[in-house]
């Protein structure tokens, strides 16, 4: 019961020293400062105490605080973790089952990487445009496809939002994949094998977050939109990132969803709840009122917000 905020990170390296450097994500120096700055203002808690507030109605401490790591990054091993041992902390780590037991790089993983080691963002669009015309979709449609989607967000400009949400869930999945694959080649010039197995965690690595007291959760198996696919898929990707969490040595019982993109609807929390879900995170933006919205739709800040 009470307030929570609920801080949500992606990528956390020594990014200015790290082979993308123009890759968007917290450097580790800031997330050190940040840490100084969010033990100072808030009860910064544990995964366990979330739960009781949600599931016992315990009482929160005042500005409680939950830190939430997303898509199982190798930076979360080899630098997030022994920062939080450091400061006697704890954290919340939700990795795609698929990219730490299967070694592939997820496509939203692939897009960014694409869109840092690019020159032009202009030129990413006149590339996809060649690629989705070779695919058979029409100058008119991909104008049209433009207009709907080209449209600035809170970080990132029209262009950008237009290569993410077409690589993302507007093209069919095949087109995706071939396109992604194209400009992956094009723009990267590795293996996507050997690109993830030194951007995720492995399995080893992700069972030394749980037995070192952090908690790991569920991020879906395959990093879909939940809500952009049928209710029999969305049944089999949670259910794989469920036996995932019990190769690992988290317990089932009660467990803690984290929607990929964000993204679920009524089928997801009916199904999440059906397998036993006691939380879910979204991106929505905000701070959380335990026991006075829904355990399974709560929201989160970025760690944008806050001082680095």
């Amino acid at each position: 019961m009470g307030k929570l905020t609920i801080v949500m990170y992606h990528y956390v390296r020594p990014i200015a020293n790290s082979e993308y450097p123009d890759i968007k994500g917290l450097e580790f120096e800031g997330f050190k400062r940040q840490l100084d700055y969010l033990e100072d203002n808030y009860s910064i808690i544990t995964s366990e105490e979330v739960r009781d507030a949600v599931l016992k109605n315990k009482l929160l401490p005042p500005n409680a605080c939950w830190l939430t790591f997303d898509d199982g990054f190798k930076d979360h091993a080899q630098h997030v973790m022994p920062e939080l041992l450091k400061r006697k902390l704890t954290g919340a780590f939700f990795p795609p089952s698929c990219a730490i037991t299967e070694s592939k790089v997820l496509n939203v993983h692939c897009i960014q990487h694409i869109l840092c080691c690019c020159e032009s963002i202009d030129k990413v669009v006149i590339d996809l445009n060649i690629l989705c015309k070779q695919h058979g979709i029409t100058d008119n449609k991909i104008k049209s496809y433009y207009k709907k989607y080209a449209v600035a967000g809170k970080y990132d400009d029209a262009d950008t939002i237009y290569i993410k949400r077409m690589l993302q869930h507007v093209l069919p999945e095949e087109v995706q994949n071939d396109i992604i694959s194209s400009l992956f080649k094009k723009y990267i010039g590795l293996s996507k094998s050997e690109f993830s197995e030194n951007l995720y965690m492995n399995i080893d690595e992700v069972s030394e977050l749980v037995k070192s007291g952090m908690y790991v959760g569920s991020h879906g198996a395959k990093h879909y939109w939940l809500n952009k696919i049928s209710e029999s898929e969305q049944r089999a990707d949670i259910k794989t990132s469920l036996e995932f969490l019990e190769e690992i040595g988290t317990s089932t019982s009660d467990w803690i969803m984290c929607y990929p993109f964000g993204g679920f609807n009524k089928s997801t929390l009916s199904l999440v709840k059906e397998y036993g879900a006691s939380i879910g995170v979204t991106t929505e933006v905000g701070e959380a009122l335990i026991g006075k919205v829904n355990p399974l739709t709560l929201p989160r800040l970025d760690t944008n917000d806050f001082p680095q």
